[in-house]
């Protein structure tokens, strides 16, 4: 009996490590389609701001609002369990490392976001600028430490 359940559990062991792999590919991919949809509402707004796209206060809003949503999900993807990933991503290895840095970027992108989402709204885009502008900047100071270009 001892034997069955030895054969049995050495057996499995290779799927249950599979799917811990893929566990921890399902936190990357969270925090990449996380990452994905904030980029495609900021992007939307930036149009707005710099004049490539028409201004709308209330379309402006509900990007801001859902950006602040969206940048309070990535830090959950990023588990230790998730450094050895086997999926394509540009994040630099010393961020493992610089962990408590890395969680300081996060915390101000969400801080930045929430204020956007809470000027946002103003009749003049202009109103808009330097908030909009702050939460971009700390989008970039992440990208340009921990983020590798392609």
């Amino acid at each position: 009996m001892k034997k069955s359940i030895t054969c049995i559990a050495l057996t499995l062991l290779p799927l249950f490590a599979a799917a811990q792999d893929r566990r921890s590919d399902d936190y990357v991919e969270y925090r990449q389609a996380a990452f994905t949809a904030m980029g495609w509402h900021f992007k939307k707004m930036g149009a707005m701001i710099q004049g490539r796209a028409p201004y709308d206060a209330l379309e402006f809003k509900r990007r801001a609002e859902a950006v602040s949503a969206l940048s309070q999900l990535p830090a959950e993807g990023f588990l230790p369990a998730t450094q050895d990933t086997q999926l394509a991503t540009r994040l630099k290895p010393e961020m493992w490392y610089q962990k408590e840095r890395f969680d300081t970027y996060m915390q101000d992108l969400t801080t930045a976001t929430a204020e956007l989402a809470a000027q946002a709204g103003a009749e003049d885009k202009d109103d808009l600028r330097s908030v909009y502008g702050s939460a971009a900047r700390q989008c970039k100071n992440c990208h340009d430490r921990f983020r590798a270009t392609d």
